[in-house]
């Protein structure tokens, strides 16, 4: 539906690139990376407020390009764009000619958003997640064929973060609209993408299906965005028709892979704690370890973390937490680890 070919924009440190990338129709696409990653100039070009130096841009196979931006069916939505003399009410219906139409829109569209009790109101007397809401409204009421979302759910308060989440994966249900999301916050991208792209220094690293760049990612950068906490550097060997890797600690893979140097990824929550008794359930037999606590606190109301000393190495393991209560973890403690997953990344 909105195909990139060969785009490129020169910035500041770096130049971005985007060879080739297909975006197809209804899908909630998130582009995740880190802040001057070149996510936001992306955003920039796909609406029309900037030029790229090079390539194409295609919607429904036109080209876009040279479209000016109030003719591409493409909205950038977001709370720092609302016209701040116009009241909430003027700001959603400022794209609809007709009256009479605009009026009716207008009120619908706010009472879908929870915000008719807003509409009198200037954007200055608005929270951000108010302002996040209107901007939403403002993009919808017009039926745009694809929405962009500029970092919508930065600086918001937990609550109104997890609402605003819920309101955004609702809206996309019920409408056959394109989304495209930049964040730098990979919970976010999960919570609300089914395709998804990580970004660094203007080049995509990698994009597909997330279940795919989770299990699968292409090197440590991608890796550490998706959440893997563990690296361990080593080698991988073939003995006895099992492969296993070799680095600070001997870990069996369930995969043939090639021989050599190698990074074995393991996500904190695939170290799974025995505890000192031993094994209870059906953990690997081969990736079974002894284990002290080194340093144990909350990483959430629901998830606490153990810094683990495994034979000399640190592991980051996490764990839910009435598992922890369960076992009572504390510092100096000893514990089995059994390493159910891991990734192997290879040059």
């Amino acid at each position: 539906m909105l195909t990139i070919d060969n785009l490129k924009k020169k910035l500041a440190y770096f130049t971005l690139e985007i060879d080739e990338l297909t975006i197809n129709k209804n899908d909630y696409f998130v582009v995740l990376g880190p802040s001057g990653s070149g996510k936001t100039t992306l955003l920039e070009i796909i609406a029309g407020f900037r030029k790229p130096d090079d390539g194409r841009i295609y919607l429904n196979g036109e080209d876009i390009t040279d479209t000016p931006l109030n003719k591409r069916k493409i909205v950038m939505c977001h709370g720092k764009y609302l016209f701040p003399h116009l009241n909430v009410r003027e700001n959603i219906g400022i794209g609809i000619k007709d009256k009479k139409l605009r009026e009716e829109k207008v009120y619908e569209i706010a009472e879908q958003l929870n915000i008719t009790h807003l509409l009198d109101r200037k954007p200055n007397t608005l929270s951000n997640g108010e302002q996040q809401r209107v901007a939403l409204a403002r993009a919808l009421v017009v039926e745009p064929e694809v929405i962009l979302l500029d970092e919508p759910l930065n600086a918001l308060d937990r609550l109104t973060h997890e609402n605003l989440i819920l309101e955004l994966k609702k809206l996309h249900s019920n409408t056959d609209i394109t989304f495209i999301h930049v964040t730098h916050d990979f919970i976010e991208a999960i919570a609300l993408a089914n395709k998804l792209s990580i970004i660094r220094n203007g080049k995509i690293e990698q994009f597909g299906e997330i279940d795919d760049i989770i299990t699968n990612p292409k090197n440590e950068f991608v890796a550490r965005f998706v959440g893997y906490k563990n690296f361990l550097k080593g080698k991988i060997k073939k003995e006895d028709n099992q492969y296993i890797f070799r680095g600070g600690l001997d870990i069996y893979l369930n995969e043939p892979y090639n021989e050599g140097d190698a990074i074995l990824a393991i996500r904190p929550e695939d170290i799974m704690l025995v505890g000192e008794k031993g094994c209870r359930y059906h953990y690997n037999k081969y990736n079974l370890f002894d284990a002290k606590i080194v340093d144990v606190y909350h990483l959430s109301l629901s998830t606490v973390r153990a810094i683990l000393d495994v034979d000399g190495v640190e592991l980051i393991c996490e764990v839910i937490r009435s598992k922890a209560n369960r076992m009572n973890l504390r510092k100096g403690m000893r514990v089995k680890i059994s390493i159910s997953s891991s990734v192997v990344i290879q040059n």
